[in-house]
């Protein structure tokens, strides 16, 4: 990537799985993404190296991270160290959330 200024829905979107898109921005050691979840979508239990930080934008989803389940909302962040499990499912409206990386996932550039 170059340059410093960016839009979200200028950045083209990759459909991670059925129901989800993401658009990412980034630099060396630092990723942002803009996911788009419809209602009833699912991310399966799942880990990975990277930490995660993700804050709901719009829309609602339940979350597990280790054992523990919440309904998330807007405002609510979520914290995922590294190597911790995790899964979503997306309830009933359109939900949007930002995803903050490190190191950079090279699967979402």
């Amino acid at each position: 990537m170059s340059g410093y200024f960016y839009s979200f829905k200028e950045r083209k979107a990759k459909e991670q799985s059925k129901g989800i898109k993401v658009r990412s921005v980034y630099l060396e050691n630092l990723m942002m993404t803009h996911m788009e979840f419809e209602p009833g979508s699912i991310i399966p239990e799942h880990r990975h190296s990277n930490e995660q930080i993700t804050l709901i934008l719009e829309g609602k989803m339940d979350m597990t991270v280790g054992k523990e389940i919440k309904t998330v909302v807007k405002g609510d962040v979520i914290v995922i160290p590294a190597n911790i499990e995790h899964s979503a499912k997306i309830l009933d409206e359109f939900t949007v959330a930002v995803d903050g990386w490190s190191p950079v996932r090279d699967d979402y550039k």
